[in-house]
């Protein structure tokens, strides 16, 4: 009789157990999710990468590696901006360069023929659709940045280009 008595108690206290488990998983995987938008939310916030690593780019080619070319042989394009609240016309002059990987197997299939009026026109289009005041604020020129590099990399089909920047900008 003790021994059924015994399994009975130990019998209730996993039921009990089992209870209580569920009831911490249920509380504490919504609290976990909470958690975890909110940490993503501040990365967001501060532009940290969470998927550092991934990306194609300059931090992954040595800088031995690395050619700079200037497009148009270092010349200024004059682009037109977008009108901004004071309703004037405004202008950006710009110097672009391309960091392109010299180890990559595309880049001497590409190098010599950059196609750079098409690039100017990548460029144009990126710049033109901002307003100065927009340009002014470095987050905005450094997303349209990424955004031409990830064009470029989609136009030629090829991460040889691993990094497109501004030599000068010039706003007016």
């Amino acid at each position: 009789m003790k021994k059924n008595l015994l399994a009975v108690l130990i019998l209730a206290l996993v039921m009990v157990n089992l209870a209580f488990t569920a009831i911490m998983a249920f509380s504490i995987v919504p609290a976990t999710k909470n958690a975890n938008k909110l940490i993503e939310d501040v990365a967001k916030a501060i532009h940290l990468e969470l998927n550092a690593g991934k990306t194609i780019g300059q931090n992954n080619v040595s800088m031995e590696n690395v050619e700079e070319r200037v497009i148009n042989g270092g010349e200024t394009q004059t682009i037109t901006l977008k009108k901004g609240d004071d309703g004037k016309d405004h202008f950006a002059v710009v110097t672009v360069y391309l960091a392109l990987d010299k180890e990559n197997e595309d880049y001497s299939k590409f190098s010599a023929d950059l196609k750079e009026s098409t690039i100017m026109n990548y460029v144009m289009n990126a710049v033109s659709s901002h307003t100065k005041e927009e340009l002014g604020n470095q987050e905005v020129v450094e997303q349209i940045q990424d955004d031409l590099l990830e064009d470029l990399q989609a136009l030629f089909d090829s991460n040889f280009i691993v990094a497109v920047g501004f030599k000068s900008m010039l706003l007016q």
